[in-house]
């Protein structure tokens, strides 16, 4: 798991600032103070670690709400000297095998990173040279002490530059090794000064290569699998010191090289986790079963969000009880499914039922007539009475019904079954259904598209099917409360952390400028604390929630940690106030 982003030298940030991680991380601060460089430099690793495009202009998630053009734009004052900085800090309890036993000496460590271009070749008169963006330099850090560092080379590669084998990871992991593979019980000081030796010779002779965003090990290392057949290494008395610099030539590099993968592994799966939502959703067209999921938007402006409420039920029921909640939007609106049938075909598919049905009406009318043996002659003429009568009364009534000739009609067929059962057979036969999912006011039953009700329904939909269909998911998302009125803002505060901390488990990075999304969340962590906590609202603390406020300065946007108090307050106060604009308006 990912508990800290660091970013430095990126958009808005000159030197790095440390974003903590929580289930629940919100971001406050000024237009354009540098909230949203916080999502875009995650953006930018999850492309990087996806595509191994790190010159990007356009991310994978973020669609057109995330234009970063390309390192020249996103490096901090297009200053292209400069390498920009990105950390990684990783919970590491959870790795399991052999590493698991490296990493006991350490629960958190920093994966770094520096990204950097340079011109290469020449250009024609007039045009600009080319600028190679790579990877420069990656490093492993516990402690604020680098235990594996690597740089780039002419050769394209990352070679190894320090390896400290004095580092408690490092030494944990030597004595796992020759203790596991090897016939020496135990090792003693001398063996380390031995073995250091080696592993110092070996640094050279080990390289990266970069394909997405973190590096392999390759080099030597590829030859020490085949070698490595043999499960023990013997070591001897009489030729200890040469055994043991045979037994670390042999299984170290590989093991560095597991250690190394297994922890970039564990970070590209936290990146890989996430999603996003920009700050303009999308708004699909009136019939939505002919949206375009493949457009550039089709994440990042939510469009998916209205395949995920038509597709899955439940999803569907939580939003309708969002929509129509006291508590919430009041709406008179339910979001219902309906299947759809081209025109064109239904010809094809009625006539045959219509032939049917009227077979059925006639024989069920000469069977009628057959049953009234003698009295047939005179059912007869008093039905042909009761029509001309009935067409009397129609001419000066169109709108009345006998009730004799209704009872015998409904007597022949239900028509209520009939239509069942004819929408059920030309929906089972075909092979790909169309459903369209709608609006219905349930005052008046009357059918509605989204593009008949307030924007307010379409931009906060998408943020609903993020809470309630994701599941671990880490999802970032700009504004989450646009177009929302201010009391309903507040109510999105409890649905954020029934999501976070709930059975779903998801994160969410939130940049947002809603005072009343964060007093829910500290009331919340304030009713917990007390005991006094209202049914069904999900318990907080405040370790579980990072509030960080942005400012912009001369040297660069700088992130400030708002620490909470258990009583739900904060625990100093914000650098430029806290939204004094109400005060300033009140008083």
């Amino acid at each position: 798991m990912i508990t800290a982003l660091r970013l430095g030298s990126f958009k808005a940030f000159a030197r790095a600032q440390t974003i903590p991680i929580r289930p629940l991380t919100l971001l406050f601060g000024a237009n354009s103070a540098g909230k949203s460089s916080v999502i875009h430099g995650l953006a930018l690793a999850h492309h990087a670690l996806e595509t191994g495009d790190i010159d990007a202009r356009y991310t994978r998630i973020g669609g057109e709400s995330i234009d970063l053009g390309g390192f020249r734009q996103y490096v901090h004052r297009r200053d292209r000297a400069r390498r920009v900085e990105l950390v990684l800090e990783l919970d590491t309890s959870d790795i399991t095998g052999l590493s698991s036993h490296f990493l006991r000496a350490a629960q958190l460590i920093s994966l770094e990173l520096t990204i950097g271009g340079r011109l290469e070749g020449e250009a024609p008169r007039g045009q600009a040279r080319d600028l190679a963006v790579r990877v420069d330099t990656f490093a492993l850090t516990t402690d604020g002490c680098s235990f594996l560092k690597m740089s780039l080379r002419p050769d394209g590669r990352l070679h190894l530059d320090r390896l400290d084998h004095e580092h408690p990871i490092l030494r944990q992991a030597l004595t796992a090794i020759l203790a596991l593979s090897t016939t020496a019980r135990s090792l003693q000081p001398e063996d380390f000064a031995r073995v250091a030796e080696v592993i110092d010779r070996i640094v050279p002779e080990i390289q990266g290569r970069v394909t997405g965003l973190f590096p392999e090990l390759v080099g030597e290392i590829e030859t020490s699998e085949e070698e490595g057949a043999s499960p023990l290494v013997a070591v001897s008395r009489g030729q200890r010191s040469e055994d043991l610099e045979r037994a670390v030539r042999l299984l170290f590099p590989k093991a560095l090289r597991d250690l190394v993968d297994r922890l970039t592994g564990h970070a590209a799966q936290a990146l890989r986790k996430l999603d996003y939502l920009g700050p303009l959703r999308s708004y699909p067209p009136r019939h939505l079963a002919f949206s375009e999921p493949q457009n550039l938007n089709w994440l990042a402006g939510g469009g998916f969000a209205w395949d995920v409420i038509r597709q899955r039920r439940d999803v569907r029921d939580k939003v309708n009880a969002w929509l129509g909640s006291p508590e919430r939007l009041k709406t008179p609106y339910e979001l219902i499914v309906r299947d759809l049938v081209p025109g064109p075909e239904l010809p094809n598919e009625l006539g045959p039922r219509l032939h049917r049905a009227l077979h059925d009406l006639t024989a069920g009318l000469l069977r009628k007539i057959a049953e009234s043996g003698d009295q047939a002659e005179e059912l007869i003429r008093s039905a042909g009475e009761l029509t001309q009568e009935f067409d009397r009364l129609r001419a000066k009534d169109p709108d009345i019904l006998l009730p004799d000739v209704e009872g015998f009609l409904s007597s022949l067929t239900d028509a209520d079954a009939l239509t069942d059962e004819w929408t059920r057979e030309i929906l089972e036969r075909r092979a790909d259904p169309i459903q369209d999912l709608i609006l219905i006011d349930k005052r008046t039953l009357t059918p509605l598209s989204h593009r008949d009700v307030g924007i307010g329904v379409s931009q906060v939909l998408p943020v609903l099917a993020h809470a309630y269909a994701a599941r671990d998911r880490w999802i970032a998302i700009e504004q989450p409360e646009i177009h929302l009125h201010p009391a309903l803002q507040a109510e999105l505060g409890d649905v954020f952390l029934a999501s976070a901390l709930g059975e779903q488990r998801n994160r969410f990075l939130l940049e947002t400028h809603s005072e009343h999304l964060i007093l829910r969340i500290l009331r919340r962590i304030r009713e917990t604390a007390d005991g006094e906590l209202p049914e069904g609202a999900q318990p907080v603390t405040p370790d579980q929630v990072a509030v960080l406020y942005v400012q912009p300065t001369k040297e660069g946007a700088e992130v400030v940690h708002i620490p909470i108090t258990e009583d739900g307050d904060f625990a100093h106060s914000w650098p430029e106030g806290f939204f004094p604009e109400r005060a300033r308006e009140l008083f």
